[in-house]
């Protein structure tokens, strides 16, 4: 099979809850405008392949929850962007107000080299304008960063706004880039090619079977994402650093050398007063396993988190898989076996494209 592409760059929406990334995703990746809808959850993300100059960029377009809970969860991301899109509503100053957070944020997770654009987005409202667009000039220019009005109803300067971004990411690593790459002098105007959208489909908690988790991922790249939280509250079995996990799986369990083609995040609480809010949101739309809804912690001396409760996952070998809406679709038992979650997920890639 031919190689799709030429490059890949991982890109970030940030901002407050409700200013329109998730708008300006979908009227990127598919030309289709959708009413304010549900929050994010979490992370979601798309795909987009723009051609520049004979070089194939596929762009990966992470969008990002807004509220404040799950912030520990998109900051993971940011150390593996390239490029990073700061959000805010035209009609809301207090989002404008907050960019000013959102950019602290950046300047300590995100690599020094991640290009910044800001973004004002819902332009099409223009009767309801709190921010002026001199106001978000100057805000820019104060950061180095260039500056776009946009609006996903009308699809206002979207495109210009990717393919901007797409040229400082390219002209940023261009050191780091096959050879082959134009030079700084050459023309970096975009033209869109295939399109193929993608949604976060499958969420995680900690994994037994690693080499299955490798292969779901592996049949589904542009529909499925896989997430893991290492948990060190069943019997202190995950007592490494977070720094040191990658290199446990790699050569420890499952060892070999085993490289997850999943995305795996710091260790957090999944029970207990510290639970982190994604797991307290999971267990409190889906309290008990499907295929086993009695399913018990087994040893009590294991019980190492308080306060109990009947809702409690109950070892590392539970899973969730969420819908495209972000909605939770399905728990299963820590002895329900990985790849058998299969049909599942290709029942909610049908119903995706209906």
């Amino acid at each position: 099979m031919a190689k799709q592409y030429d490059v890949l760059f991982r890109l970030l929406l940030l901002g407050d809850s409700g200013v329109g990334k998730t708008c300006l995703l979908c009227r990127l990746t598919d030309n289709e405008f959708h009413s304010p809808h549900n929050s994010t959850i979490g992370v979601d993300f798309k795909m987009k392949t723009l051609e520049v100059n004979g070089i194939k960029v596929r762009i990966q377009i992470w969008d990002t929850a807004g509220q404040e809970r799950y912030q520990t969860i998109t900051k993971q991301y940011y150390r593996r962007a390239q490029g990073i899109f700061l959000v805010y509503d035209i009609t809301s100053s207090l989002s404008f107000q907050h960019i000013m957070n959102w950019i602290s944020d950046v300047d300590e997770y995100a690599p020094h080299i991640v290009q910044k654009i800001l973004v004002g987005n819902k332009h099409d409202e223009e009767h309801r304008r709190q921010v002026t667009t001199e106001q978000g000039n100057k805000l820019a220019k104060s950061y180095g960063m260039d500056f776009f009005e946009t609006s996903a109803f009308t699809n206002y300067n979207i495109t210009e706004a990717f393919t901007r971004m797409t040229k400082l990411v390219l002209q940023a690593n261009r050191k780091d880039l096959d050879s082959t790459l134009p030079s700084d002098n050459d023309d970096l105007s975009a033209t869109e090619t295939e399109q193929e959208p993608e949604y976060n489909t499958c969420s995680c908690t900690t994994t037994r079977d690693y080499s299955q988790l490798n292969q779901l991922q592996s049949r589904y790249p542009h529909r499925l994402v896989v997430l893991a939280f290492p948990c060190n509250q069943f019997g202190y079995q995950e007592n490494c650093q977070n720094g040191e996990i990658l290199n446990c799986l790699k050569h420890v369990r499952p060892g070999g050398g085993f490289e997850p083609l999943f995305t795996v995040f710091e260790k957090c609480d999944v029970n207990g007063a510290n639970v982190h809010p994604v797991f307290a949101y999971l267990k409190d739309k889906l309290p008990y396993p499907d295929d086993d809804p009695v399913s018990l912690m087994q040893e009590p001396k294991f019980l190492v988190w308080s306060p109990i409760n009947r809702t409690d996952i109950s070892w590392n070998f539970e899973k969730f898989l969420i819908g495209p809406e972000g909605e939770p679709f399905k728990r299963y038992s820590k002895n329900f076996e990985t790849i058998n979650i299969e049909p599942d997920i290709q029942r909610l890639l049908r119903l995706t494209k209906n």
